[in-house]
């Protein structure tokens, strides 16, 4: 099939062109079409097939035809914020459309008066979004469309309460689209509360897709370096990305080969600020770094399209992350290798270690509220400021009663300023 049977508009058709994709994936054959009648999704949808765009081209002839007035993006981390940004910008550039992004590690007044503008999409990550529409940078009610991207990771990684407190401050009449590489029970509960008689499009089985060759390696755990080594040896040249459990697993390892003379080794974490996990990803996807050792960080919303190579260097924690993890090779049907060591005599992870591998990857189980400033580990989308609030480390008078009080942008349309 081609993109023109879909009756996609001129425009469309030419930004289409320039971003170079030539035949439509599976999940975008399924998905533009209904977005497009306005039906509301569940999509699940393996990681590397074109979600984005699936999207994406849907909500941009729907704005462009007057169907929808401004559309809400939700991604669970900042480089996903900014690449889906990217991508549609560059969809709705030929219908004049703007896109705007907000996302934590930037100052939030830049982010206000930058949305002071006019703009038709929004992409904003849940915590950051919670702070602008406190603000009153942002209205939900403005909103009749939005979709959740990535909707699992958003839930795991402790978003849990924005998102449902996000849903209730929408309007009810409008248009609700799901991207999500599984369905459990966090994402059944959205769609019985949250999405009115949806339509479920399934692509894919739960697995790596076809095109990713999977090799297990077994190897002592003081091997493992040694082993590292060669296996990037083996492939001269190409791109790889090697994934450790922590922060300084990540710091350790990269010094590692470095010593060993690895050229363009580059490493990305939590604890990195934005600007310089922004470069860092620019880098690599330039080929300027060759080999990226990475977090759990770069498990989603790293799109590069040519990593050829994906070395688990430590074992994911869950059979969901490991397929995240996969899904950065392989994409949009090239090829790839996966190869993940197993070491039975690995020591096991103590108390501190295990509590920085949470902060990497998020907590599901820590306290979200939204009355206590940021609180969330490293390479989570924090919600800005200093930590303390806008009334400093204690907050004081009513702050500790016992009634707490709904959120001012909660309350109704008609209650703010």
């Amino acid at each position: 099939m081609k993109f023109e049977e879909l009756r996609l508009s001129a425009k469309t058709l030419k930004s289409i062109k320039d971003l170079g994709y030539e035949e439509p994936t599976e999940v975008q054959v399924k998905a533009i079409p209904r977005i497009m009648e306005g039906k509301n999704l569940i999509v699940r949808s393996q990681t590397g097939t074109g979600k984005t765009a699936a999207f994406g081209i849907g909500l941009i002839e729907r704005i462009a035809s007057k169907a929808t007035s401004k559309a809400l993006v939700l991604v669970p981390t900042r480089e996903l914020a900014l690449q889906v940004c990217a991508e549609l910008r560059t969809l709705g550039l030929p219908h004049g459309l703007n896109v705007r992004a907000a996302y934590g590690g930037q100052k939030l007044m830049f982010q206000m008066r930058d949305l002071e503008k006019s703009y038709h999409i929004l992409v904003a990550t849940p915590g950051r979004l919670v702070d602008l529409c406190e603000r009153r940078a942002v209205y939900l009610s403005k909103f009749n469309a939005v979709v959740l991207d990535e909707a699992d990771h958003m839930l795991d990684i402790g978003f849990r309460k924005e998102v449902f407190g996000i849903l209730d401050g929408l309007p009810p009449d409008r248009l609700t689209l799901l991207f999500s590489a599984t369905i459990d029970e966090g994402i059944r509960q959205i769609a019985s509360r949250h999405i009115p008689g949806p339509e479920l499009i399934e692509v894919g089985e739960m697995r790596p897709v076809s095109a990713i060759k999977e090799e297990r390696v077994d190897v002592p755990h003081l091997q493992k370096v040694p082993k590292l080594l060669e296996t990037l040896r083996l492939h001269p040249g190409t791109k790889s990305l090697v994934f450790a459990r922590t922060k300084r697993g990540v710091m350790r390892l990269k010094r590692k080969l470095e010593e060993a003379n690895i050229p363009q080794v580059g490493m990305l974490h939590g604890d990195m600020e934005q600007p310089k996990r922004t470069r860092m990803i620019e880098r690599f996807r330039k080929n300027e770094i060759k080999v990226l050792v990475a977090t759990n960080v770069a498990s989603r919303g790293l799109h590069v399209e040519d990593v050829g190579l994906i070395i688990n260097y430590d074992e994911a924690e869950n059979r969901e992350t490991h397929l995240h993890r996969s899904g950065r090779t392989g994409r949009m049907g090239a090829s790839g290798k996966v190869v993940t060591f197993i070491s039975r005599d690995a020591p096991p992870l103590q108390r501190n270690v295990r509590q920085q591998s949470r902060s990497n990857y998020g907590n599901p189980g820590r306290d979200n509220s939204w009355h206590k400033g940021p609180g969330r580990g490293p390479g989570q989308e924090g919600r800005g400021g200093s930590g303390h609030g806008p009334r400093g480390p204690g907050r004081g008078g009513r702050r500790h009663s016992k009634r707490r009080r709904k959120p001012v942008w909660q309350r109704g349309h008609r209650r703010q300023r």
